[in-house]
């Protein structure tokens, strides 16, 4: 009697080159066939994007070839406008899978399409806006989250004879960090001369003017639009999505009544911080389980934890927190630093 063994791999489709995706690919293309699709080209650390405005060569280190850490996998160039039980779809092409991890993560959403407003999606955006921000006087950052805390760092760090205004529609930045990280940032900033506004909303950007709700005119040379992130999830069946674009998960990262799809990072509806860090704690988890489900084993949950998180002020000053712990000033800063070359490092 003669037996026949078949060497041919399951197939796995990637969607989205970021931490998530990346991480999924490079821990599943020695067992199963994997293809990764993604808009560009490259991987990028993320949270060393806004860098690049005020130092445009700071861009070559934070972004590397996805064909040079992937060795077996197959790289789509291309947006992924659909995809069924069976296929995935880019364009006019079909791409099969067996599981499929969609790590398609998120992006700055903006009503306002006047050309001086500058949303920080990508370092090769704010990499072009150097030159207009070296000749800029007046700058307004829409946002006191994390990104457009640390955007005012970096060009009040670079750029200290700049009129800046922070515009955030709270009461307080970082609202949802501990009082004394906010009061931090708030005294390293009015020593700056950074100027702010709470309680405002921005409506409307034309001819350099900013308007808010409350009626009030901020004159700008330059704007950031530094709030409202939304799930890349155009490509999803409304079904699936949540109010925010969002889509639904189980504990194990599956998306609800589909075993062998994933959703993993920004895209999925997880209630945690949306963080780079996150994202690839999550996609450890999704690869275990894919590898558990070809295997017919017990899948592992996703427990969402406090983690670690760093916010920079600039070059040299940043903020550690973790849970009720706060350290602020050159250490924090020295740990981005280290986090960003240990990052790129396993990517090279």
């Amino acid at each position: 009697m003669i037996f026949f063994f078949s060497s041919v791999k399951k197939r796995v489709v990637v969607i989205g080159g970021g931490f998530a995706g990346a991480y999924a690919a490079r821990n599943l293309e020695k067992k199963f066939s994997v293809t990764l699709i993604d808009t560009k080209d490259y991987f990028e650390f993320t949270p060393g994007i806004l860098r690049t405005l005020v130092d445009p060569r700071h861009m070559k280190k934070i972004q590397v070839l996805h064909s040079n850490y992937l060795d077996f996998t197959t790289f789509v160039h291309g947006r992924v406008t659909g995809f069924t039980e069976k296929e995935v779809s880019v364009g006019k092409k079909r791409i099969p899978y067996d599981y499929l991890l969609i790590c398609s993560g998120s992006h700055y959403a903006s009503p306002i399409k006047e050309k001086n407003i500058i949303l920080p999606n990508r370092a090769h955006t704010l990499h072009d806006h150097f030159e207009k921000l070296s000749s800029a006087k007046k700058i307004v950052v829409v946002g006191g989250g994390v990104v457009g805390v640390e955007l005012v760092g970096e060009i009040s760090d670079v750029f200290p004879g700049k009129h800046i205004t922070l515009l955030h529609s709270k009461v307080c930045l970082l609202e949802r960090c501990s009082s004394r990280s906010q009061d931090y940032v708030e005294k390293v900033f009015k020593k700056k001369g950074v100027r702010f506004i709470f309680g405002q909303r921005m409506t409307e950007e034309k001819n350099g003017v900013c308007m808010t709700d409350k009626g009030k005119s901020l004159k700008a040379d330059l704007c950031f639009l530094c709030t409202g992130i939304i799930p890349n999830s155009e490509f999803v069946d409304a079904s699936l999505l949540s109010e925010k674009k969002a889509i639904f998960v189980n504990t194990f990262l599956q998306v609800k009544g589909h075993a062998h799809i994933f959703a993993v990072g920004d895209v999925n509806a997880v209630p945690e911080e949306k963080t780079a860090q996150g994202a690839e704690k999550q996609a450890e988890i999704a690869v275990q389980n894919v590898l558990r489900l070809d295997a017919g084993k017990k899948l592992i949950p996703y427990v969402s934890r406090p983690r670690v998180m760093v916010i920079s002020l600039g070059k040299y000053n940043g903020i550690l927190l973790y849970k009720d712990f706060v350290l602020t000033g050159f250490m924090p800063a020295v740990l981005k630093w280290f986090v960003e070359w240990k990052t790129m490092k396993n990517y090279r």
